[in-house]
């Protein structure tokens, strides 16, 4: 909270407005609590991006919630309704009031992935930076002990043929690091870290 309102009181100091973006908010492991931003003082010309889309897998289903701080709440009005199709309204709306269950059933199965990554990763390679998230199913690993340059990702494509998103593409501190999709099977994670290891090995 109060990293949040540290945000907000900047905001308001050099004039700028904030927009949240909380789509992934759905997926909060059962050891950390999610804080909307508007929830905290100061942020009544800001906006929060609240969805569906990544808590019930319904990324295709292209649709959104935009909230409004309190002095915002005229000027979101004025723009109007944008985006979002009849198809994708009625199953963001079936997923936030009709399946709690299967968003649990998703958070316990990424919690499980997050605490087994950690394990796979300090038995066989205990020199990557690995930070357990605190939420949603993306991992950041920092793989540049290892010796593959900037871009281990291509390292770990060519060699171990296995699949991540280059740190690189998100910008300066990317370098050294992958990104890892946690949303799977246990036995695939398993076998991406086993084809890291190959890769290195």
């Amino acid at each position: 909270r109060a990293e949040l309102q540290n945000v907000a009181n900047l905001a308001r100091q050099y004039g700028v407005r904030v927009i949240s973006d909380e789509i992934h908010s759905p997926l909060v492991m059962p050891t950390s609590t999610m804080v909307p931003y508007l929830s905290v003082a100061n942020t009544g010309p800001d906006f929060a991006v609240v969805s569906a889309s990544k808590g019930w897998n319904l990324a295709g289903f292209k649709a959104a919630l935009v909230l409004a701080g309190a002095d915002a709440a005229e000027e979101l009005a004025a723009l109007g309704f944008h985006g979002a199709g009849h198809i994708a309204s009625i199953a963001h709306t079936a997923a936030f009031n009709s399946a709690r269950d299967w968003n649990d059933a998703a958070i316990r199965g990424i919690d499980a992935n997050r605490k087994l990554l950690g394990d796979l990763l300090e038995t066989h390679l205990p020199t990557v930076g690995y930070r357990m998230p605190e939420a949603t199913y993306l991992a950041w690993l920092d793989c540049s002990s290892l010796g593959l340059g900037d871009d281990p990702a291509a390292a770990f494509l060519e060699k171990g043929r296995v699949a991540f998103n280059s740190g690189v593409t998100f910008g300066a501190g990317g370098e050294g690091h992958v990104r890892v999709n946690m949303a799977t099977s246990p036995e695939i994670l398993e076998e991406a870290v086993a084809r890291m290891v190959k890769t290195v090995g």
